[in-house]
């Protein structure tokens, strides 16, 4: 258990932490969070040509790479595919794409990219061993390691994330892709817990506090952050150590004793503390530079609507204000 809360303290920090680290040995342009407002994944439609047809989370972006590149760029290539399934609920598939056989992937080589991929999707292109490199080298400002966010890259509406060589592919498969998987896995979990304890499903809510691929999924961007723990700003380690005990003392009591009017005291209260590091709150800065993406934020909006719930639900007082406002 304490191994458990020491770990969780980072996770408050994130937005602190992984700033250094994701600045010491490579360029991010066009500007110093472009690589946490790219759009990888959306929310769209499953299944689709099924009666099992749903919304879920689905990848956006499609990495591109050329034949000829090389393997240690095309392994972090591939890496940043499966980062961005670890993110994703389903590829995002349709009948048509079973009955033409397309790839279900996120990962296409730059001669088998087709047009309709390119004007409905975002591209990450990784490498400059490949054909589209060569249509927009004359827009690219890095130098050296870098990753770079071209707005309407090939097409108007559709960006795309150029990722200069081995170096800072490494960094966005294995850092802010596993960074972003883990993040937003325990944020939908967190709020599916809201929900969950609104309807007295309480075994089920105290199942998603320890299920990896629930509000323990946390669990990949605290390990990232975990060895830099010296940077954390003091008053940021007293509003995690609020956290840490509402989330795994205080919610898990109430939980295992059925309150629910208890359960939803705190649950509230820990969201709160999320606000110290995304919003500003109670004499603590905003860390966080940037507005998320509502196209995956929004999620769990889907999450609360099919549980009969709301914004109000849980946006209300202090917390009224939503993520991307």
């Amino acid at each position: 258990m304490k191994c458990l809360l020491r770990m969780m303290v980072v996770l408050l920090l994130l937005p602190v932490l992984s700033n250094a680290v994701a600045r010491q040995q490579l360029q991010i342009l066009p500007t110093p969070t472009a690589d946490r407002t790219f759009q990888f994944v959306h929310t769209s439609t499953s299944f689709l040509g099924t009666p099992l047809a749903v919304e879920a989370v689905v990848p956006y972006a499609l990495v591109v790479i050329g034949a000829d590149e090389s393997p240690e760029v095309s392994a972090q290539a591939a890496t940043m595919a499966y980062m961005i399934g670890q993110w994703s609920q389903e590829p995002g598939t349709s009948l048509e794409m079973i009955k033409t056989n397309q790839n279900l992937g996120p990962l296409v080589f730059d001669k088998n990219l087709t047009q309709a991929e390119i004007e409905n999707r975002n591209l990450v292109v990784v490498g400059k061993r490949n054909t589209l490199y060569q249509k927009l080298e004359g827009r690219l400002k890095g130098k050296g390691s870098f990753i770079e966010v071209i707005k309407d890259g090939l097409v108007p509406a559709r960006d795309i994330m150029f990722v200069s060589d081995e170096k800072a592919a490494f960094y966005l498969a294995n850092k802010r892709l596993y960074f972003k998987s883990g993040a937003y896995k325990g944020f939908f979990s967190f709020a599916k817990t809201r929900l969950l304890i609104e309807k007295d499903n309480f075994a089920a809510a105290l199942y998603a506090l320890d299920d990896p691929e629930a509000v323990r999924g946390c669990g990949k961007p605290v390990i990232l952050a975990i060895g830099h723990k010296e940077n954390i700003p003091p008053e940021m380690m007293k509003v995690a150590g609020e956290r840490n005990k509402l989330v795994f003392k205080d919610l898990r009591a109430a939980l295992k004793a059925g309150d629910r009017t208890k359960a939803i005291e705190v649950w509230q209260a820990a969201m709160g503390t999320c606000y110290g590091c995304h919003q500003s709150r109670q004499g603590i800065k905003q860390y966080r530079k940037f507005k998320p993406n509502k196209g995956e934020h929004a999620y769990h909006g889907v999450i609360a609507q099919q549980f009969g719930a709301n914004c109000d639900t849980c946006h209300y007082g202090s917390t009224a204000m939503v993520g991307y406002d």
